[in-house]
């Protein structure tokens, strides 16, 4: 038996009884996080271009799309997807060196319980299972220091997760799974600097090819089941031997993942707590600023501090924005947050911040990256004109897996990402929804999700990010 083939059994033996209760506990909250930010990207430029594309060349039916209209599954999976990752605000899963975004899979897996008319608990499962298939290909393997995109591991999930939706045989699912995963494969170089539009929208096409295989399959198209061990497959291209026994896994993903708590990449979230603290515990004139230095673990300096992935010298766009930990550390001391407000064009190129963010340095500790990812450990160092040094340090943020978010907490983010884009109603009712995941159908779901309308207000017209 193959990998693919071992994986597939995998996933056309998943059950809503195989979720623990910690897992049930968790599934709303990172759904309902999930949908704050696929409310959120709304009306962005790049999600405009993904609306027309739909629009054009999705058809009318039979899948209710986020913010009206719909399409057929392939385009609606395409667009959720989008939608869910395009603010760079959705949850991730953390290994030693390598990282993916679990709400990666949400998309698809809201798309095809939809289609099928699954019920809260099919929408669950297809989180937990999709979430938990590409959480084992990033601590298993070592897609990124490859070459590799992290999307490039959703050829596996997103079809284990919605084949098993369709009820497709083990061997379709597997067939599904490996001709997405050998035609599908994104670079890492999507993430080098100077960052584009396409960071936010890789995983969408993801989504796209995954859904046109899982449908071949079903008509009984066949692909390479050895795509992972076999002659050239993924096993010659990352040098390594990929080796997960699925008998033994569970379905457990959602618990090991972890929320953003603030709007930057996921490796930034403890440096930009640790400044948001300084600054809420002293009060700084930015103009007295000599130098502001941060301490951070190995993946966050080579992410966003000019480490393996290199610098942007000039920041303009929230692209660029986000993954620059100079930037971030600059807004978080002057707004006292970092959310969508802190990526808005005009507030980007203001004179305040493009001159203090001339001002940090980041360095990697040793000691912070043998911590990692069981912790996030970061320090900040603020030199003043008057020779005065201020300095705060933190283990982690809220949000870390070891520090999860509460269903409070996620209502929280969910109201600062929707609050003037919807109306007061129709948030309660798409809260309440979420809390009672278990209870209801997707397509109920989904016809709130439908009368979301500040995307059409806006597609139009913005160009905000």
């Amino acid at each position: 038996m193959t990998q693919v083939e071992a994986l597939a059994k995998y996933a056309a033996r998943a059950s809503f009884a195989d979720l623990s209760a910690e897992s049930r506990r968790q599934l709303p909250i990172h759904i309902l996080d999930s949908l704050a930010c696929c409310i959120a990207a709304l009306g962005a430029a790049p999600i405009k271009a993904c609306h027309e594309q739909v629009a054009e060349f999705g058809g009318s039916s039979p899948c209710t799309l986020i913010g009206g209209g719909q399409a057929n599954p392939i385009y609606a999976a395409f667009w959720h997807t989008a939608l869910v990752r395009y603010v760079d605000f959705m949850d991730n899963f953390l290994a030693q060196t390598e990282t993916c975004h679990t709400a990666d899979n949400f998309g698809v897996a809201l798309t095809i319980a939809d289609y099928v008319g699954g019920s809260g608990r099919d929408l669950m499962l297809a989180v937990a299972l999709g979430y938990t298939v590409q959480s084992r290909f990033v601590d298993r393997a070592n897609f990124m220091s490859s070459g590799f995109d992290h999307t490039a591991q959703l050829a596996f999930s997103h079809n284990a997760a919605a084949g098993r939706l369709l009820g497709l045989s083990e061997q379709q699912i597997g067939h599904a799974i490996a001709m997405a995963a050998v035609s599908d494969a994104s670079f890492a170089v999507v993430r080098a600097k100077p960052l584009s539009q396409w960071k936010g929208l890789a995983s969408s096409q993801s989504a796209l090819g995954a859904m046109n295989t899982l449908f071949l399959a079903r008509r009984g198209v066949q692909g390479p089941l050895q795509v992972i061990e076999g002659p050239l497959g993924i096993d010659h291209l990352l040098r390594m031997k990929i080796n997960v026994d699925w008998d033994k896994q569970g379905y457990e993903g959602v618990v090991e993942s972890t929320i953003k708590k603030y709007n930057a990449m996921i490796h930034t979230q403890s440096a930009v707590h640790c400044m948001v603290e300084l600054a809420k515990q002293n009060k700084i004139d930015p103009d007295t600023i000599v130098s502001i230095e941060a301490e951070v673990f190995q993946l966050a300096f080579d992410f966003a501090g000019g480490g393996l992935y290199g610098v942007d010298k000039v920041i303009r766009i929230k692209e660029q924005a986000d993954h620059s930990l100079p930037y971030l550390l600059a807004v978080a001391l002057l707004d006292g947050d970092v959310m969508p407000a802190q990526f808005k064009p005009d507030r980007i190129i203001k004179p305040d911040v493009q001159g203090l963010l001339k001002k940090v340095s980041v360095r990697p500790n040793h000691e912070y990256t043998e911590q990692y990812p069981k912790k996030m450990p970061a320090k900040i160092t603020v030199r003043l004109q008057d020779g005065r040094v201020i300095e705060h340090d933190v283990q982690d943020y809220p949000g870390l897996a070891s520090h999860p978010f509460t269903w409070e907490d996620a209502v929280h983010k969910f109201d600062a990402l929707v609050t003037g884009r919807v109306d007061e109603r129709l948030c309660r009712e798409i809260k309440d929804a979420v809390y009672s995941v278990e209870n209801i159908q997707v397509r109920d779901l989904m016809k709130l999700l439908g009368a979301v309308k500040a995307g059409h207000a806006t597609l139009a017209s913005s160009n905000a990010a």
